[in-house]
């Protein structure tokens, strides 16, 4: 086969995206929509200045400090997701469903019976919420196109004239970055150019058009389990502490297939997989002048992540035979999440009706990678210093409203709004949001004597922007909407 190469202008193709990574990584592991019991769901999560609920855990610890009498809680969940993608005029759609448990918890009790004593009582509490959730699936393809991924991997390696030697070697430290040309080189998908050492060509005939497709999926979240106490002051101020203890388990997968001339045929996978454990301090306070207002404050300090991240990338190629290369990268680093402050209000109206407000203010230009080496070919000095300019404060709303119908029967709703964490010059992160991300609720709830079981209705709506490292799909519109119904059943003795 005669061979060319296109001149493409994604020459910085490969460290790019091994930036844009860590920059995707960053904001999914600071930004966190947490999901603990149906009734906390309905309601918006606008518990920070309610409390009684062990969704409160997670936002304002001295709601822990309403409680009056011990509780048993857990939440299972149906999620549905609904990811559209579009190309220029044509739109792929795709869906996942998934059974998960969203909390599990107990609450335990202490009546101070010092007649002396302003502290009413003190509470415990321990156990799971989730706080983030990753589970999706999307779709993308393109139709013939004279441009291929494989110019790009060609181009990179004649600019760093990468020799015949190392493409050959097999070790374990290889830079990320070259991977693509060592696999593509393994799988018979680039030559070298005769006579000319360090430069290479592919495969394609001259003016070859290629088919393209990429499938994505990603799994997992991040769960935190909850050590948590409080106490209440003369029923009027409410103070609580909770430690939180982070378990990070999730991954992205992602095929990239071009169909050539012939019935031939590529397939690039990178598959990534984040697993570590992080740890933070929430401390809260509850302010109640009166029965039918209350005010709330917490503090969240960062959350300080050790973390391992594994890069698994692959390429197969189907030619005049199959042939099939892996290269793995793992590592190790610490990452510091930025901090929260949380200002919360609460009105309760003739013991039948209540209204909740939480503000939320999170810096995400503080997010920080830490002792970590280097990543990639930048260190994280070089990858800290971006952040700022990609990243800016937000401020999150969370709003709820609860009636009564009949003491033991309630109506609930919510509206949640997130703020767009990226400047509008970005274009550096793998993943962006193209608008405030919403959820809209609503649930009911009955409670009778020592039992109590709630439902809820959730529906999230985000539009993002999706840049990838292959040709033709630099940038690529997801709407993506998460439906979800959860169910608590709760106990108090």
């Amino acid at each position: 086969m005669k061979k060319f190469v296109y001149i493409f202008a994604i020459a910085i193709l490969i460290p790019s995206f091994a930036k844009s990574q860590g920059m995707i990584d960053a904001f999914r592991l600071s930004s966190q929509h947490i999901n603990g019991t149906a009734r906390a769901a309905a309601m918006g999560n606008a518990f920070g200045a309610l409390g009684g609920d062990f969704t409160s855990l997670s936002i304002n610890p001295a709601g822990i400090a309403i409680y009056r009498s011990s509780e048993f809680v857990i939440t299972p969940s149906i999620r549905f997701n609904k990811s559209e993608t579009r190309l220029g005029n044509q739109s792929f759609m795709d869906n996942r469903y998934q059974l998960k448990f969203n909390n599990v918890g107990y609450v335990g009790f202490i009546a101070n019976n010092s007649p002396s004593s302003k502290i009413v009582n003190f509470n415990f509490g321990i156990g799971v919420n989730d706080v983030s959730d990753y589970n999706q699936n999307f779709y993308v393809e393109t139709g013939a196109s004279a441009v291929s991924f494989l110019d790009g991997i060609v181009n990179w390696a004649n600019s760093e004239a990468l020799s015949n030697t190392y493409l050959k070697q097999v070790i374990s430290d290889i830079e990320f970055r070259d991977w693509p040309t060592k696999l593509a080189w393994e799988t018979y998908l680039i030559d070298p150019v005769e006579g000319v050492d360090g430069q290479y060509t592919n495969i394609l005939f001259e003016n070859e058009k290629v088919k393209q497709s990429k499938t994505y999926g990603q799994r997992g979240g991040i769960k935190e389990y909850v050590i948590s106490g409080g106490m209440n002051i003369n029923h009027t101020v409410y103070l609580g502490a909770t430690l939180g203890i982070h378990d990070v388990s999730m991954s992205q997968l992602t095929d990239y297939t071009e169909l050539l001339e012939g019935n031939n045929s590529f397939t690039f996978t990178e598959n990534q997989y984040l697993d570590g454990a992080g740890y933070n301090l929430k401390l809260g306070l509850i302010y109640r002048p009166t029965n039918s207002f209350r005010l709330g404050f917490a503090y969240h300090t960062p959350t300080y992540y050790n973390l391992t991240d594994e890069a698994r990338l692959s390429m197969q190629s189907k030619l005049d035979k199959t042939r099939s290369s892996e290269g793995i990268n793992t590592y190790e680093y610490d990452f510091y999440t930025p901090m929260k402050a949380i200002l919360s209000g609460a009105v309760i109206i003739n013991k039948k009706a209540l209204v909740s407000v939480d503000g939320e203010f999170v810096d995400y230009s503080s997010m920080r990678f830490r002792n970590g080496g280097s990543y990639g070919e930048d260190n994280f000095t070089d990858l800290n210093s971006q952040i700022p300019g990609v990243y800016k404060g937000v401020i999150n709303l969370r709003t709820g409203v609860e009636y009564k119908v009949t003491p033991q029967f309630s109506l609930r709703g919510g509206y949640e709004v997130y703020g767009n964490p990226y400047k509008l010059s970005n274009t550096t992160a793998e993943t962006t949001l193209s608008n405030n991300s919403s959820v809209l609720s609503c649930g009911a709830g009955f409670a009778s004597k020592g039992f109590f079981f709630d439902v809820a209705y959730r529906q999230s709506n985000s539009k993002y922007t999706l840049y990838s490292p292959q040709p033709n799909l630099g940038s690529v519109a997801l709407n993506n909407t998460n439906n979800k119904v959860l169910f608590t059943l709760g106990f108090k003795f």
